[in-house]
């Protein structure tokens, strides 16, 4: 009984005599409302961020490089260490690869590729297949004496499918550079023509068999695994094995997992290219959060304000109240349930509108566009051509469990000191 006057009052109180809805009342679920929509729409899309920018690198890099390191001298072998890298649980394929730095040239034309692959398809499908959805021109399957490179490589040497490019093994180029110099501190002729013709570059002539998205599907080369041994001259050797693993984000566990087992190996992981941008997000949603977090608070003002406003009005009934026995605790219940309410159908609205919004929010983007005279649509398959959204419910519910706990508090504050009011000033008032 004492719950049902307590919410009656409180219900009565939000409905003043000469209107349906009391406008702080209405002021103050609004405020309540915006604040739920923009935590809610802020963390959604600042996580739609990472995990778009995460997946793209998982979709194109190898989860994990395991290379040999060169000043090793008891490094087991590649095929000793291609079977513990198998055995390995987790591990859903495992491929040899040549690998390493190329000069590309065409004409008068230059490009560099800071890492190209050589991989054999028929035991590198999974790495290969997940570049599939990058691929703009040609195919993956890698003929020998191709090499499949980025349209941005492309664009800088001005070659399309099916032309022919020089390429010159980063370690020919510097051995060349470090001779160069040598020949440059003789000062006898004869020994310096002797060290210039020695110097040979090996360049070897492949022609294009594909064109990769630079933007989504990074910026390494591909070629065959007998190719790239060619070119790094490593005889029937391997620079090392490229792992995808199940759970990518275990990259770093799986990387330590191995170092015991494979002493002299060294890894390259997936998160490498792009830790610090992570790093960077992370960041950034942390004062995000920060920021939201005011937000929420002033939306608990205004709640608190509605709660002062109302005890301030109804100083009289209170003191009513007081008189005819009402315990503080009944009293300080009657405007509780009030900010219970607008805490309620602020959240309630705000969630809505948050979906709402995240729902339409490509439409929306194309709106503010075209408001402000700019591009309206995006190259389509472009990284981040539209607006990423990703919703955690847990984080949802948890926004709206503050919501209302933050609303619960900013109510209970003015009503504890209203219900201590003396009846006697209150009535004489």
């Amino acid at each position: 009984m004492l719950n049902r006057a307590s919410f009656f009052l409180a219900l009565r109180y939000l409905r003043p005599k000469r209107s349906f809805v009391s406008v702080i009342t209405t002021i103050s679920i609004l405020g309540v409302a915006v604040g739920v929509l923009m935590m809610v729409v802020v963390r959604a899309v600042m996580l739609g961020f990472e995990v778009d920018f995460r997946d793209t690198l998982m979709g194109a890099e190898p989860h994990v490089l395991v290379s040999k390191d060169s000043a090793a001298q008891n490094a087991p072998p590649w095929q000793e260490a291609l079977k513990i890298v198998k055995e390995q649980s987790g591990v859903v394929s495992a491929a040899p690869y040549a690998g390493g730095s190329l000069f590309l040239a065409r004409d008068d034309y230059q490009a560099y590729t800071p890492l190209v692959l050589g991989l054999s398809p028929k035991e590198a499908t999974r790495n290969l297949a997940k570049l599939t959805p990058h691929l703009l021109d040609g195919t993956l399957d890698l003929p020998e004496g191709t090499i499949v490179i980025t349209d941005y490589q492309a664009q800088q040497l001005g070659v399309k499918l099916g032309d022919e490019i020089s390429v010159y093994a980063s370690q020919n180029v510097n051995e060349a550079v470090r001779q160069y110099g040598k020949a440059n501190e003789e000062d006898a002729k004869d020994k310096k023509q002797a060290i210039l013709d020695k110097i040979k570059l090996h360049p070897q002539t492949l022609r294009i068999s594909g064109v990769l998205r630079a933007e989504t599907g990074g910026y390494n080369g591909y070629v065959s695994l007998k190719t790239g041994q060619a070119l790094f001259q490593l005889g029937e050797g391997v620079t090392g094995i490229a792992v995808e693993i199940a759970e990518p984000q275990q990259a770093k566990a799986f990387s330590r997992v191995l170092e015991p087992q494979l002493p002299g190996w060294k890894y390259t992981l997936w998160t490498d290219a792009g830790e610090a941008r992570l790093a960077a997000m992370q960041n950034e949603q942390t004062m995000m959060q920060f920021v939201l977090s005011i937000i929420a608070l002033v939306a608990a003002f205004s709640v608190m304000n509605t709660t002062i406003t109302v005890t301030t009005q109804k100083r009289r009934e209170i003191g009513v109240l007081a008189a005819l026995g009402s315990q503080p605790r009944q009293i300080v219940n009657v405007f509780l349930l009030q900010a219970i309410v607008v805490g309620v159908l602020g959240t309630g609205i705000g969630l809505v509108g948050s979906l709402l919004v995240l729902w339409l929010r490509n439409d929306i983007r194309e709106l503010l566009t075209l408001a402000t005279g700019g591009q309206v649509h995006a190259v389509e398959g472009v990284f981040l051509s539209t607006i990423p959204a990703y919703i955690q419910p847990w984080d949802v519910t948890l926004t709206c469990l503050i919501s209302v706990a933050l609303c619960i508090v900013a109510g209970f504050i003015p009503a504890w000191f209203a219900a201590r009011v003396d009846p006697a000033v209150a009535l004489r008032d």
